[in-house]
């Protein structure tokens, strides 16, 4: 077991103790043919399996633990809409008609996350409330006022500009100088959905494997085999979905990204007096900086508020501190309250911080890349994959980047533009 993996058990996850859904996956039991072989059980793998799976095709899906252990049953919960890029942005590096079409598209990916609940009952805590976008300073306004501004003029509702002393009431918190509301956001508990999905596709027909580490993947005569611990899976295509956790099985994939930990803590329920007074609308929240914070209040009424951890992950409690820090000092009415969970997971970033399905070899597809903005948008790359599987592999005409990822430096310099970029950042926050 690796020391990644060590500092992520850990520190055992909210989600965990309060995951609605069961786990019904059952570990690989011996060598074993599919149509599709799936490595790894967050979001994209699973949306991909019940894509797949719907039309008849055999599946089987393989995970080094249980589903959504890794980035998809660690991160705060927030459901947000579109890439982090603009729509400006977007057309700008893009061009006008493949711009638009990723905004499009980037626009409609919480629908894909609320069809998949509806559809299939998948009970994660669902509150569809809406997300605010508070700005720290100045060009954090502006940025929140171009996106409304472009997405607005294209039609798309739910988006509004709101003032500090509204954003202030809608927050319970003085921090912010005003910001945004996406009314299309909402938070669920990101376990139990990734644990609903995996009950969906088992429905299907679909094979969810536990404890089943793929070790490699190999091209053969007849398509490709996946070789586990518990025995070899042998497919005529293979899905790699495992993000940041993706070491050791493509090289296409090794040098495309960069994993930073993301940190969480969560207070002990708090008492009415204090909880109605941090999100009264229950809202989900990240606000402009870089290096940003984020945060939202579950149903049984703790704050849960997470930033950027350090590069290789915790170590102890301690290593939460500036978590805490930076919780109040949006909310200093939460001190005296206990933490009584702190975890981490990873995020996978591409150079261009955008996220990829490429096609390494025939037969062999990708999916990758998220950049913090993974359970809407894993949801949606994961079915697009499946159905581009289904369609025998046309990525040309896909509405997103489709192509390899830029490749990054070796590993040791990417660990070292981490560390720096993180401190620049940090400093562009302040002024800008």
């Amino acid at each position: 077991m690796t020391y990644a993996t060590d500092c992520l058990n850990q520190f055992p996850t909210l989600w965990m103790d309060t995951a609605q859904e069961a786990d019904l996956s059952t570990p690989l039991d011996g060598d074993a043919r599919c149509d599709v072989a799936i490595i790894g059980g967050g979001y994209t793998g699973l949306a991909a399996a019940i894509t797949l799976a719907r039309r008849g095709v055999s599946v089987r899906l393989l995970e080094g633990s249980f589903p959504g252990w890794g980035g998809s049953g660690r991160n705060s919960g927030s459901v947000i809409r579109g890439f982090k890029n603009s729509r400006s942005d977007l057309i700008r590096t893009y061009g006008e008609d493949r711009g638009r079409a990723m905004a499009d598209f980037g626009a409609r990916t919480t629908d894909v996350v609320m069809d998949f609940i509806s559809e299939y009952g998948i009970e994660c805590d669902l509150k569809r409330t809406g997300w605010l976008l508070p700005a720290h300073n100045a060009a954090g306004i502006r940025r929140v006022e171009e996106r409304v501004r472009t997405w607005t003029a294209d039609g798309f509702d739910g988006l509004d500009v709101v003032g500090r002393d509204e954003l202030a009431a809608m927050l319970g918190s003085q921090a912010y100088i005003g910001g945004m509301i996406d009314r299309e956001g909402a938070s669920i508990n990101p376990l139990s959905y990734a644990r609903g999905l995996a009950r969906a596709a088992i429905g299907l027909g679909a094979h969810i494997h536990c404890q089943t580490p793929a070790t490699a993947i190999k091209e053969t005569a007849g398509g490709w085999s996946v070789s586990t611990p518990r025995g070899t899976v042998t497919a005529k295509a293979v899905i790699l979905a495992t993000d940041a956790y993706s070491r050791g099985l493509s090289a296409a994939v090794d040098d495309s990204y960069v994993s930073i930990h993301t940190f969480i803590v969560a207070t002990a329920q708090l008492p009415d007096a204090v909880a109605d007074t941090v999100l009264p609308g229950e809202h989900a929240a990240s606000d402009s900086r870089r290096i940003l914070n984020y945060w939202h209040k579950t149903p049984d009424r703790r704050v849960l508020f997470g930033t950027r951890g350090t590069l290789n992950g915790p170590r102890r409690a301690q290593d939460f501190s500036h978590v805490e820090k930076a919780m109040l000092n949006v909310y200093p009415q939460l001190a005296g309250q206990p933490i009584e969970y702190r975890w981490a997971g990873k995020v996978g970033l591409t150079r261009d911080f955008m996220p990829h399905i490429d096609q390494p070899q025939p037969g062999l597809w990708t999916a990758h890349g998220y950049c913090g903005r993974g359970v809407a948008m894993a949801s949606a790359y994961g079915t697009l994959l499946g159905q581009t599987v289904l369609g025998n592999g046309s990525l040309g005409e896909l509405p997103i980047p489709n192509t390899p990822a830029p490749r990054m430096p070796p590993l040791l310099m990417r660990n070292v533009s981490v560390v720096a970029a993180t401190q620049l950042y940090r400093a562009l926050d302040v002024r800008f």
